[in-house]
């Protein structure tokens, strides 16, 4: 059964910032950058994936759940999420990722004082679990680079996408030099 990347933070992440001053409705205080605030939390959920000549389509695709904490002075955010990537709800094959967690340093610029469009990129590490076939999971350290663009749409939601390069080897059970894409919504608000 594949894991679900959905936990019950997200839900209290987004009561939190539904119940924030100016939660509802878009006023003309929320398009400019608010100096007072601290922190800023990004809550990103996508679907991408890479291509490998392993599989049986070429392909695999995947998803991400991403919360990138920012400090509201510094361009410096800290990203945790968690991912996979494979051709079914049950991944079986040593080229297929069951589940991958990792951090990443981003630098993160908004161009807009509006702070409608936000640019970052950064690297981290991290470990994934790879299916064996019926052999037990083999679990890796992983490296990753990343690359993307949040443009915010209305109020506080918002679309993304991200470029990243993985880099996980152990021996011969684990195997991946990939170049992902993935796209999806964001949530940002900031305390």
């Amino acid at each position: 059964m594949k894991k679900t990347l959905i936990c019950p933070a997200v839900i209290i992440l987004l009561s939190l910032g539904s119940q924030l001053p100016g939660g509802g409705l878009a006023t003309r205080a929320d398009t400019l950058p608010d100096t007072g605030k601290k922190l800023y939390f990004t809550i990103r959920l996508g679907q991408g994936g890479f291509k490998d000549h392993r599989s049986d389509i070429g392909r695999l695709g995947g998803g991400q759940f991403a919360l990138d904490i920012r400090h509201g002075k510094l361009p410096i955010a800290l990203s945790l999420f968690t991912e996979y990537y494979s051709n079914g709800p049950d991944p079986t094959h040593s080229y297929e990722i069951d589940y991958l967690a990792a951090m990443n340093i981003l630098y993160s610029e908004y161009l807009l004082r509006s702070r409608r469009l936000n640019l970052f990129a950064g690297a981290g590490t991290g470990w994934m679990a790879v299916p064996q076939g019926t052999d037990p999971e083999v679990k890796s350290m992983l490296f990753n680079i990343e690359a993307g663009v949040q443009a915010r749409l209305l109020w506080k939601f918002g679309i993304y996408g991200v470029y990243k390069y993985l880099y996980a080897h152990k021996g011969s059970s684990v195997d991946f030099n990939e170049h992902i894409i993935l796209l999806g919504i964001n949530f940002t608000f900031g305390i």
